[in-house]
C-alpha cells in the first residue's frame, strides 16, 4: 500500500469515529486484504489460461486424417486418378507456403487476389501455393490436372510434386510477347499429359490455341475460317479435342461441333450441333459461351454470362447436352440421366457469378463459384464445404471431377474454429476486464461501496 492509499484509510477511520461509525474488525481487514490480493493474482492468471487454451487448441490434434484409400488411383488402362478428395476446405490461422504441396486435389483462389494460390491434397490440408510470377498485369485461372500432380496457370505448367516448371523461362517469354492466354482455366486431357490453352494471337491470327505437354513440347492448334476462336469443351480421349462454333442467326443460334486431333492440319466436322434450349432471347451470336466436358465424355455443360445493365457479367444460366446426339439432358439426381425428347421439357440452371468453371460429381454438375453446392436439390449441402474466411473463392479441382470418398480434415477445422472463437473470446475478456476497472475507480471516486470481490471471505 503507498503513503497515499494509507493516508485516505486514516483519515476515513478517523471521520467514521468521529460519526460514531464501528470501528472495522481486525479479521474483517484482514479479510479483505486477502481478498484483494486473490484478485489481484486472479485477473492475470485467467489472462494467461485463456492464451495457453488458445494455443493448445491451435497446436493440437496436429495430424492430418489419412485418406481409408490411398489418394490416386491407376485404373486399367494404367491412367492414374484422384481417390479421394477434401469434404471440407477450412483456412488454418497459419497456412505454410510451399511449391510443391505434393497431390494436390484442388486449387483456390480469392476474388480479392487471384495470383495468391491455395493447394488442398485429398485429405483436406491447406498450403499457401509459390509459384513462379505468370505475365505482368495477368492472372490466370488455375486448372488441376486429374491425377493432381500438374497444375496449368496461363502458359506454364507447374509440377507439384518435383516443383519444377514448363516449359522454360526463356520459351515461356517468347510465347508471351506474341500470345495472350485467355482468362478461363485450361483443359487437361484424361491422361494428365496435355493441356490444351486457348491462347490469341496478338498481330496475325496463326493458330487458334495450344496443346502443351508435361515434357515440355507444344503444339499449335489449326485456325478455324476466319480466324474464328472456338468454344473448347475438353477432350474425348488422349489425343482429340472437342469444341463448338457459335453459328446461326440472332433468331436461330446454333453452336456446332469441331473435333481435332492433335498433329492433324484441320479440325474436323463433327457432332454435336446444339441448339440453345433456355431460348433465343437468353443466347446471341456474340453471347459469351463456356463448356465443359463430363468425365466420362458423355455430356457436356454449356455455360451462358448473363450481363447487368453495364454489360458487366453478374450471373450464369447453365444446360446439359448429351455429346453424341446434342439432346438436352436432365440433370440428374443420380448418375442414371437420359436425353429428354422434347428441348421444351428442359430447363437450365442458373446461379450468380461468372469465371468458375463448373465441376463434376456422380454425374451432376457442381457449382464452384463462392460455395460448392449441386444444382439439384439446390437446399441440400454441398458436397465441399469451403471456409467463409475465404473472400469470394473460386476452386478448382482436379479434373473438373469430385472422384473418390470425401475426406474431412479435422484439424484445420478445429484450429480454425479454435482461432475465430478463441480470438473473439479474447476480445470479450478483455472488454470486460476494461468494464470492470472502470466502473471500479468510479465507484470509489463517487463515496459508494466498492463493488464485491470475485471470492467469497472464507470463515
Amino acid at each position: 500500500m503507498s503513503t497515499d492509499d494509507l493516508t485516505t484509510a486514516l483519515r476515513d477511520l478517523v471521520d467514521d469515529a468521529e460519526e460514531g461509525l464501528a470501528a472495522p474488525v481486525a479479521d474483517d481487514l484482514w479479510a479483505a486484504g486477502r481478498r484483494r490480493r486473490r484478485t489481484t493474482r486472479l485477473v492475470p492468471a485467467l489472462a494467461a489460461a485463456c492464451v495457453a487454451a488458445l494455443v493448445v487448441l491451435l497446436a493440437w490434434p496436429v495430424g492430418a486424417p489419412r485418406p481409408s484409400v490411398p489418394a490416386i488411383h491407376v485404373d486399367d488402362s494404367g491412367v492414374a486418378r484422384l481417390a479421394a478428395y477434401p469434404s471440407v476446405i477450412a483456412k488454418p490461422p497459419v497456412i505454410p507456403a510451399t511449391g510443391r504441396p505434393g497431390v494436390t486435389a484442388a486449387v483456390l483462389t480469392e476474388a480479392s487476389d487471384p495470383a495468391r494460390l491455395y493447394a488442398v491434397t485429398p485429405g483436406g490440408v491447406v498450403t499457401r501455393l509459390v509459384l513462379p510470377d505468370p505475365l505482368p498485369g495477368y492472372a490466370p485461372s488455375p486448372s488441376v490436372s486429374p491425377d493432381g500432380r500438374w497444375l496449368a496457370r496461363g502458359l506454364e505448367l507447374s509440377d507439384l510434386v518435383r516443383g519444377t516448371t514448363v516449359p522454360s523461362l526463356t520459351v515461356r517469354q517468347g510465347l508471351g510477347s506474341s500470345r495472350m492466354p485467355s482468362d478461363q482455366p485450361a483443359w487437361w486431357s484424361p491422361d494428365s499429359h496435355r493441356v490444351y490453352v486457348d491462347a490469341v494471337n496478338q498481330g496475325r491470327a496463326r493458330s487458334s490455341g495450344l496443346v502443351m505437354a508435361t515434357d515440355g513440347t507444344i503444339t499449335e492448334a489449326p485456325l478455324f475460317a476466319g480466324g474464328q476462336q472456338p468454344v473448347v469443351a475438353g477432350w474425348l480421349d488422349d489425343d482429340t479435342v472437342l469444341a463448338f462454333l457459335q453459328v446461326g442467326t440472332e433468331q436461330a443460334p446454333r453452336l456446332e461441333g469441331r473435333t481435332w486431333r492433335v498433329g492433324d492440319p484441320s479440325w474436323q466436322v463433327a457432332a454435336p450441333d446444339i441448339e440453345w434450349a433456355a431460348g433465343a432471347n437468353a443466347f446471341t451470336v456474340a453471347s459469351p459461351v463456356r463448356a465443359g466436358l463430363s468425365p466420362d465424355r458423355r455430356r457436356v455443360i454449356l455455360s451462358l454470362g448473363a450481363a447487368d445493365g453495364a454489360g458487366q457479367l453478374q450471373g450464369t444460366t447453365a444446360s446439359v447436352f448429351d455429346v453424341r446426339s446434342g439432346a438436352p439432358v436432365a440433370v440428374p439426381d443420380t448418375p442414371a440421366a437420359t436425353p429428354r425428347t422434347s428441348p421444351a421439357l428442359f430447363e437450365a440452371v442458373s446461379w450468380d457469378g461468372w469465371g468458375c468453371r463448373p465441376a463434376w460429381h456422380e454425374g451432376a454438375p457442381v457449382i464452384t463459384d463462392r460455395t460448392i453446392r449441386t444444382v439439384t436439390p439446390i437446399l441440400e449441402p454441398g458436397p465441399v464445404a469451403v471456409s467463409s474466411r475465404y473472400e469470394q473463392p473460386c476452386v478448382s479441382f482436379a479434373g473438373d471431377e469430385l472422384r473418390g470418398v470425401p475426406v474431412e480434415n479435422r484439424a484445420a477445422v478445429w484450429q480454425e474454429r479454435a482461432w475465430v472463437w478463441g480470438t473473439r473470446l479474447l476480445v470479450a475478456a478483455a472488454v470486460g476486464l476494461l468494464a470492470w476497472r472502470v466502473l471500479r475507480r468510479r465507484s470509489w471516486r463517487e463515496g459508494s461501496e466498492p463493488p464485491r470481490p470475485f471470492l467469497p471471505a472464507r470463515g
